[in-house]
């Protein structure tokens, strides 16, 4: 992300574009819904006559006893939600109390109430096709009171169907209680974005604020990343303070929150739950290693103090700003990352954070998408520290070859770039599975072509594939774009992030 703010001229970030504001009513209806049963308390049909079938979707699982009860053979209950759904759950519970198995268990979802057009299989341990739906090759299982959880990719739905065709016991057919639940895709309106630091240095009016926060609404943001500053550096631009007659000590100009508290303020009274957290920013070798760095220029710079009280100095500041201006956390954007000594300081850094902060504050960290500067098993050590981490993904197409952000080999056209993002966040994701921490993939958020953007670097292509990594078990909790000012204004942008990732199909 730093790179991509020292390319940004403080006079362009100043200017505060006020006409463009989008409407919520681009959004879907019943977009970005936490997952819900639409199994529950709907009719029931069969191709036999069921005894007590309202008991099959009356909520109680935990009774063998409470049943719907249908003859002997190969019969089927069949459930219509009322409208179709993204399904990607079934559970489901026959008679269990002498741990029994049910015999050509059949599970299938269609868009037709008669299973012709448009019908998916999710599970069939018929596994000599006598019921002539195909050959199973799920297994049979013993009946236990937890039932039986079923999960598959999303499936577009209104009918269910489940067949039985007895049991290891008797002929008959038993079902205790059946669950449909939909796709939980409450994570689409838990989005993540970066503002512009002029917001924060300069004064800005009410009806300005008011703009961002209503353009945020728009795009789900809930968490605003307010940017505060860059350690060591004069405030909104790249010059490290030793070249102006200062030092590298772990201290940050005030000029960079210096109208920090009015758009708090401001920015709560316009969303009161979004949370608005401080994002800092460093060099890795010089504020996580406290080692010399030479810039792009040439230039050496060297930090005055040692690693422990650079760490100490910056986690007093994060302090400062949650406990002064009232945040609701802190995020850190040290960069490069980078494996072994690298990662180890960071997270010695993190820890302080954290103490300074607090266990409740949120405690996130930006990080590039690659293995090369963040290996799985690191990225799970990282994880244990951290409420979230948000990706760059960014960085996933660009072009610049040179360190530390090298090209990345996949990235050449839109279907190498959404492959490279989807395999990084289904790597980040499985790294993650282990610990609390969430993970946000964050695109561009700009659609035109810039010096370290490719024109296919999209909140379409973007979206379509942490889709598919969702598709394929990737868990994130929300996505987002980075810098905020070019996003809202970016008309063709905004639509593709509203239709391919808040309402999740164009």
């Amino acid at each position: 992300m730093l790179k991509k703010m020292i390319s940004l001229s403080i006079s362009s970030l100043m200017v505060l574009t006020l006409a463009f504001t989008l409407s919520l009513t681009l959004l879907a209806p019943d977009a970005s819904a936490a997952s819900q049963n639409v199994a529950a308390g709907k009719v029931i049909t069969s191709n036999a006559t069921l005894t007590n079938k309202a008991l099959a979707t009356d909520g109680v699982s935990n009774d063998s006893n409470s049943f719907a009860e249908a003859a002997s053979g190969l019969k089927y209950i069949q459930i219509d939600f009322g409208a179709s759904y993204s399904i990607n759950k079934v559970n489901l519970w026959h008679y269990f109390s002498d741990g029994r198995t049910y015999k050509d268990v059949i599970v299938r979802l269609s868009s037709s109430s008669t299973f012709g057009s448009g019908t998916t299989t999710v599970f069939n341990n018929d596994t000599n096709n006598s019921a002539g739906l195909g050959t199973g090759t799920n297994a049979e299982y013993a009946e236990t009171s937890a039932g039986k959880t079923i999960t598959f990719n999303p499936v577009n739905a209104r009918y269910l169907r489940i067949y039985s065709n007895g049991s290891s016991v008797n002929a008959y057919n038993h079902f205790v209680e059946v669950q449909a639940w939909t796709l939980d895709s409450s994570y689409r309106q838990k989005n993540v974005t970066f503002t512009n630091p002029d917001w924060v240095m300069f004064p800005q009016t009410d009806a300005s604020i008011q703009n961002v926060i209503t353009n945020m609404k728009t795009y789900k943001i809930k968490y605003q990343m307010i940017d505060v500053g860059f350690f060591d550096r004069v405030a909104g631009t790249a010059t490290y303070e030793d070249t102006v007659g200062g030092a590298v000590d772990g201290t940050a100009d005030p000029a960079a929150y210096a109208t920090l508290s009015n758009w708090v303020a401001k920015s709560r009274s316009y969303d009161p739950t979004m949370k608005l957290i401080g994002s800092i920013n460093g060099n890795s070798s010089l504020h996580v290693q406290a080692v010399p760095y030479s810039d792009n220029k040439g230039v050496i710079h060297t930090p005055t103090v040692s690693k422990a009280v650079m760490h100490d100095r910056i986690a007093a500041h994060a302090k400062y700003l949650v406990d002064t201006f009232g945040l609701d956390g802190i995020d850190m954007d040290f960069e490069p990352l980078g494996p072994g000594a690298r990662s180890e300081d960071y997270r010695l850094l993190i820890q302080k954070v954290r103490a300074a902060i607090g266990p409740t504050k949120h405690l996130s960290i930006c990080g590039n998408p690659f293995s090369l500067y963040m290996p799985d098993n690191e990225l799970t050590q990282f994880g244990a520290l951290l409420d979230m981490i948000v990706f760059m993904d960014y960085d996933t197409g660009d072009t610049s070859g040179t360190a530390p952000y090298p090209a990345n080999p996949y990235t050449t056209d839109a279907a190498s770039y959404q492959l490279a993002i989807k395999d990084n966040v289904k790597r980040i994701s499985n790294a993650l599975s282990t610990t609390n921490c969430e993970l946000l993939p964050l695109g561009q958020g700009i659609s035109r072509l810039t010096q370290w953007h490719q024109a296919y670097e999209n909140a379409m292509n973007h979206s379509i594939a942490v889709n598919n990594a969702i598709s394929e078990g990737a868990k994130v909790a929300g996505s987002g774009v980075w810098w905020f000012e070019g996003a809202m204004n970016d008309a063709t942008e905004t639509q593709q992030f509203i239709n391919y990732w808040i309402n999740g199909t164009p």
